[in-house]
């Protein structure tokens, strides 16, 4: 294997600390970015001559007359200065996840006085719950419109709160209680509140049977008209969770990630499941790819939840990364708590791997464009 005088000499004198590496061709391009746990162990392994070495990394490798590397204390911090280097050079032997400002998420002010719900394009480190994420504008907007119609909380900004002398047409027209203006307290506000929760989460077992004790006593105080509110309500909750299908009897808050390649064409598919039920979906489709399925995964999973998305209880993959605690650890810390990698070999999450896998694929054979076919001599 030819090797350039340059990175000869700088592989003579790599430090055996943790880092990121940054190799470039002849002309200073930058090729690709890697995290190490040891620089000298893992940058000196590129340029060893193996008959196991992937002819893909081959390639790479050929081309790259210098490199230059960052020490890091940690090889965690490695792989969040990974991550932030592949966003902002794009190397051409990297996976490069476009930042997906689509994507949509519900922002629960749950720590305010009088909590509003809307819709937010980043997670925050704050002090609210987030729902999502919603793949288009309209299933956040729906979602959003049905809570809006079943219970009475507040639209306005805190600012808006604050100043307002007198309820809005909402209150006129029984879709706000008016916290602005004292109509209702924060002890019967957050009633509201926890039936808001129940619904966003998933968890309809326990609000449609709250809903309807609450029904059968107005209806026993003969408060029909107010009996009459809660049973249309609970018709409404009924009809929007018969469009999201169980699929997992788990009932915590799920992304699953199935993959479909193609040569150098790598298509990720992700379902998000909550509380069992599959809300939404998303495909990401990333050509050129060099890297081994292993290490696209693994980048993906870095990259993907690294700034702003939300992270849930367990991701389930396709492969086993070779950082899975790694990966595990940089979730948890980025969640705030524990966040499960999970590679399963048989029962109900190889299924949905499955699923994914197989959504991944159609995705694939669907919308990329084919080459042209030659009609002529």
């Amino acid at each position: 294997m030819k090797i350039f005088p340059l990175v000869e000499d700088k592989l003579a004198s790599l430090p055996a600390q943790p880092g990121v590496y940054l190799m470039k061709d002849a002309t200073g391009t930058l090729l690709y970015v890697g995290k190490a746990l040891s620089l000298r162990s893992r940058v000196r392994s590129y340029f060893q001559a193996s008959a196991d070495q992937p002819i893909k990394t081959r390639v790479l490798v050929s081309k790259v007359a210098d490199f230059d590397y960052i020490i890091t204390d940690t090889e965690k911090e490695a792989l969040i200065l990974e991550s932030n280097l592949i966003k902002k050079h794009k190397p051409r032997y990297n996976v490069n996840l476009k930042d997906d400002k689509h994507f949509l998420y519900l922002k629960f002010t749950i720590k305010e006085e009088f909590p509003r719900l809307f819709f937010v394009r980043r997670i925050e480190k704050d002090d609210a719950l987030y729902f999502g994420p919603y793949a288009s504008a309209s299933a956040v907007r729906e979602t959003l419109q049905i809570i809006n119609k079943l219970f009475p909380i507040r639209k306005c900004s805190q600012l808006v709160l604050k100043k307002r002398t007198r309820p809005c047409i909402d209150f006129q027209l029984k879709r706000c209680v008016a916290p602005c203006c004292q109509e209702i307290d924060r002890e019967e506000y957050s009633k509201t509140v926890k039936k808001v929760l129940l619904l966003l989460r998933g968890q309809d077992r326990e609000l449609i049977p709250q809903l309807t004790e609450e029904m059968n006593e107005e209806s026993k105080n003969l408060n029909f008209e107010r009996a009459a509110l809660i049973r249309d309500e609970i018709k409404a909750i009924e009809k929007t969770l018969e469009k999201q299908k169980i699929i997992s009897t788990r009932f915590i808050d799920q992304d699953v990630i199935g993959y479909f390649r193609k040569d150098v064409q790598f298509e990720i598919f992700i379902l998000y499941i909550r509380q069992g039920r599959m809300v939404g979906n998303q495909s990401f489709f990333f050509r050129n790819v060099e890297l081994g399925d292993e290490e696209v995964i693994s980048s993906f999973i870095t990259q993907f939840y690294g700034e702003g998305k939300y992270i849930p209880d367990e991701v389930i993959v396709p492969l086993a990364p070779g950082n899975q605690t790694l990966i595990k650890e940089y979730l948890a810390e980025r969640r705030g708590k524990k966040s499960t990698i999970v590679f399963p070999h048989r029962g109900d999450r190889r299924n949905l791997i499955a699923m994914a896998s197989d959504n991944a694929r159609s995705c694939w054979k669907t919308a990329r464009p084919k080459p042209r076919q030659r009609t002529g001599p």
